[in-house]
Parts: structure tokens; C-alpha cells; sequence
């Protein structure tokens, strides 16, 4: 129960700690910085193991986080060297946007970084990300992230980049780097790569907060942001339904549509709306074309396979994506049946030998009841998944065979 508590709090207020110490002692102090952070993190989990959790748990990992800094910094500097604590400026035209999580990843997308710079960066000290996620989420191996957020930390202290809110006019440059973060987030938190969650609920609702954050400034509202809002309304309208006894992963053609959230599918029928009205063909328009068409079914048989195909055969035409070629097979499966998504499995996913190609051809094998490649397949996946709920799926599918 602790664990989980200092988990939650991990993915939702690192953050705001992180970028409130980087405001008062600058961006060159980031390494000490993160080490208090852990530090008081650690004493907490020590601590509370045993004794009651604080009334205001987040006030004393602060504390005592910024006790083990201001310790640190003393011992490295002589007292004229001390950093001085700064009076945050916020540009007046902007004042709202007092969200601490937002200002971090603004300032971790700034255009002296690099992109993929930014996106580890945030994904790290925004998103208290693990580098094992995120090497997973940018499909990269750990070695190469590890020394990617190092590089990119360095620039970081190298630029001593100030977390503060930009003017109109640089947070529209940015703009696009954080709507990636912002969907990667949401993307690790529907569907984590490792542990033993099927679902991160808490990194859910953070990017969705963070994205309806952003889209309160009518100077960052664009196309893309409404189409990204839309793809989170829909997914996270079936997140309920989705799950059974708490961490029991239930596939989609077998989720009860009555526990739908249908006021959110609205709302991402709303925003996919003014999405369209401009022409744009960007990652999260296609994203929540697909989604709308899962949501707005009534029933699993009733879903519109054709339009969905149609959409990702467009969409693999502007865009090369391992992961869509293979929710590509999904719909082809159900639109064209089992044997031609076998023969387009075989001809164009047949390099990516992950979790989740040998989970889709097992499920296709079985449709061609193919059943001992399909379990051999369903084992693979098993074999190589690193999270404990997506194993367990794999399993219960052998069994049933």
C-alpha cells in the first residue's frame, strides 16, 4: 500500500518538486536536484513502512528533499557560492498557467534542444518515467536511451535553461514537442511495457489533465491538440470496462459497453469535430479517427471494419510505424478474414518479432484453427512481455485452447 501511495505520488508530483527546485536553484544544480528528490522518496518508504503516512505526504518528501538539497550544495560551495533563491517571473499575459508539470516539459522542449532531447527529458523528470520505459516507448534500446538522456541532461545544465512560462509566441514553437510527450504519456499509461499493471490509470488522467491544461490558452489551442484531446476522451471512456477484478485485462470484443463512459465519447465526438474542420493528416487525427470508430460502435460486430481499414491504409501510406502495421492486421483480420491477414502478416510485420506480433498471430492462427502454432506463438509473447498482467493474458489464452 505504501509502494503504491509513493508511486502515485512519484507520477504526479515529482514533477512540480523538480521544477520548483530548478526555478530556485537553476538548472545546473539538476543532478543534485533528482538525488534529493530519491533521497526523501527513500526515507519515505522507510519510514512510512512502519509509522502513518503524513496528512500531507507531499509537504514532507518537499521538505526533507529540499533539507538533503540545500545539505548538499553546502557541502560543495562556500557560502558566497550558494545559490540564491529566485522570484519566479511569469509573463502577466500568461499568469494562468501556473501548472508545474506544463512549465517543466515547456522548458524541456526548448528549440536549443534537440527533439528527441526534449521527449527524454520530459518523459523522465515530467512523466517519472523509468529509462526502460522510455527506451521502450521510442522503440530504442536502454544502452542507447542511457546515453541519450545524459546528453541531453547535459544540455540541459549547459544552457541552464529556466523553468518559466515563454511568451505567446515561443510557446507556439514548442507546441508540437510537448503534444508528442503528452501523447506518449498517455500511450505508456494505457499500455505499460513492463511491471505488473495492465493499465496506469494515474498517467492516464495526467496527460489528459495536462492536454485540457493546454487547451484552456486560446493561444495553444491547434487541429492537433482537439485530435489528441479526442483520442484520449475515447480511449479513456473504456478504461472501466477494460478492466476486470482490478488487473485482469479484458480484450475488447468482450467488454461490457454498458460500463462506457458515453458522456466522454461525446466529448471526444466534440473534439474530433473541430479537429476535422482544418486539413490536417497529423499522427493523432488518424489515431482518432481509429478510436471513434471503436467508441461509437454499439457492439463488437458492428464496428465498421471496412472504414477502419480504409483509415489505415491511408494512414500507412504517409507513415511508416511498426506498431500500426500491426493493429493494421487487427482490422484486416476482421475485415478481409484470417488467411490474408496471415499472408500481410507474414509479408510486412515479419521483422518485428515483439509481444505484440506474436500475440496478433496468435490470435489470427487461431482463427485458422491453427491452434499448437498459435499457442506456440501465444508463448513467445509470454517469453518476451516484461509485464506480469499482459503474460497472465497470454496464459489464460494457452489455457483456452
Amino acid at each position: 500500500m505504501v509502494r503504491e501511495k509513493l508511486d502515485h505520488w512519484f507520477r504526479l508530483e515529482y514533477s512540480r518538486v523538480l521544477s520548483v527546485f530548478i526555478s530556485k536553484y537553476g538548472a545546473g544544480q539538476i543532478d543534485n536536484i533528482e538525488d534529493s528528490i530519491h533521497d526523501a522518496m527513500y526515507k519515505a518508504m522507510m519510514i512510512w513502512g512502519y509509522k502513518e503516512i503524513p496528512k500531507n505526504p507531499s509537504a514532507w518528501i518537499y521538505r526533507v528533499a529540499q533539507n538533503n538539497l540545500i545539505d548538499q550544495l553546502r557541502k560543495k560551495s562556500t557560502e558566497s557560492e550558494f545559490p540564491e533563491f529566485k522570484e519566479e517571473v511569469i509573463d502577466p499575459s500568461l499568469s494562468e498557467i501556473k501548472d508545474e508539470t506544463l512549465k517543466l516539459i515547456f522548458a524541456c522542449c526548448h528549440p536549443k534542444l534537440k527533439e528527441q532531447e526534449s521527449i527524454i527529458l520530459c518523459l523522465k523528470f515530467a512523466a517519472g518515467f523509468g529509462l526502460h520505459e522510455i527506451s521502450r516507448t521510442l522503440f530504442s534500446t536502454y544502452e542507447a536511451t542511457k546515453k541519450n538522456f545524459q546528453r541531453a541532461k547535459n544540455h540541459f545544465k549547459e544552457y541552464n535553461l529556466s523553468v518559466e512560462v515563454p511568451s505567446n509566441k515561443h510557446l507556439k514553437n514548442r507546441l508540437e514537442s510537448v503534444l508528442k510527450v503528452v501523447f506518449l504519456m498517455f500511450t505508456e499509461g494505457y499500455r505499460p511495457t513492463d511491471g505488473d499493471q495492465i493499465l496506469k490509470e494515474d498517467v492516464c488522467f495526467e496527460a489528459s489533465r495536462i492536454a485540457m491544461t493546454i487547451h484552456k490558452h486560446d493561444a495553444l489551442k491547434s487541429s492537433k491538440l482537439y485530435a489528441l484531446i479526442a483520442l484520449m476522451c475515447y480511449k479513456t471512456a473504456r478504461l472501466e470496462a477494460r478492466m476486470k477484478g482490478g488487473n485482469t485485462f479484458i480484450r475488447l470484443e468482450e467488454q461490457d459497453r454498458n460500463l462506457w463512459d458515453k458522456e466522454l465519447i461525446k466529448e471526444g465526438n466534440h473534439f474530433i469535430s473541430l479537429a476535422i474542420i482544418e486539413d490536417n493528416q497529423s499522427e493523432y487525427h488518424f489515431h482518432a479517427a481509429v478510436e471513434s470508430q471503436y467508441a461509437n460502435a454499439d457492439k463488437f460486430e458492428n464496428t465498421n471494419w471496412e472504414g477502419l481499414l480504409n483509415i489505415y491504409n491511408y494512414w500507412r501510406k504517409i507513415t511508416k510505424n511498426p506498431s500500426l502495421e500491426l493493429n493494421r492486421i487487427v482490422v484486416v483480420m476482421q475485415a478481409l478474414g484470417p488467411r490474408i491477414a496471415l499472408k500481410e502478416l507474414i509479408e510486412n510485420c515479419s521483422d518485428q518479432k515483439n509481444q505484440l506480433y506474436y500475440a496478433i498471430k496468435g490470435e489470427v492462427l487461431l482463427k485458422l484453427n491453427k491452434s499448437n502454432e498459435a499457442k506456440r506463438c501465444f508463448e513467445n509473447a509470454m517469453e518476451i512481455s516484461r509485464n506480469s498482467t499482459e503474460k497472465k493474458l497470454m496464459e489464460n489464452r494457452i489455457a483456452g485452447i
